[in-house]
């Protein structure tokens, strides 16, 4: 039985399957074709293994921050995937993705850049938006890169979430929230 990895954050599309043995990745860039490669991408990947959705016994997805189309598609098809199989979806920020995939050990910063700020978090630091990281100088800005098995460990840690209630973590949400 294999996790299924969904990220659909940015303009690589990564799909992934993992179990105790293997790992199994397919990644794409995207200019805002999201929609045309993702599903595609699932079926590929289920195909090139000689796997089916049944052997799909949960799904990992990155809900945000990041592009609002991508994250919609991406959240949308894991939710349907997680409400028709019946099978658990564990979320995980894009943010606190960065940050376990990074080999730093200590004060370990994740941020996003915006044409306004900065979106981010760090094992002390719950995800938030700054204007500048001035104040941060004694972190290590880690790398917008995925360890995709050390994401789905992460993630797999957390408690999943009903298919029905995943949300979007938008970057202007974030916004939103630190206006109140």
């Amino acid at each position: 039985m294999y996790t299924l990895f969904l990220d659909t954050h940015g303009e690589l599309i990564t799909v992934a399957l993992h179990n105790n043995e293997n790992l199994y990745i397919k990644e794409k860039e995207s200019h805002y074709s999201h929609a045309v490669y993702f599903v595609p991408m699932i079926k590929e990947i289920l195909e090139e293994n000689n796997l089916t959705l049944k052997d799909i016994k949960n799904i990992v997805c990155i809900n945000g921050p990041g592009s609002f189309t991508g994250l919609r598609i991406g959240l949308s098809v894991a939710k349907t995937l997680a409400y028709t199989l019946n099978i658990p979806i564990h979320l995980i920020s894009t943010l606190e993705a960065y940050l376990v995939s990074s080999p730093a050990n200590s004060k370990k910063l994740a941020v996003i850049e915006d044409n306004k700020g900065y979106y981010i978090m760090a094992d002390d630091i719950k995800e938030e938006y700054v204007l500048d990281l001035s104040n941060y100088s004694d972190y290590t800005k880690v790398e917008e890169k995925l360890n995709v098995p050390e994401v789905i460990k992460k993630a797999l840690e957390k408690p999943s979430t009903n298919a029905h209630l995943v949300r979007a973590n938008y970057v202007k949400q974030i916004e939103v929230d630190k206006c109140k």
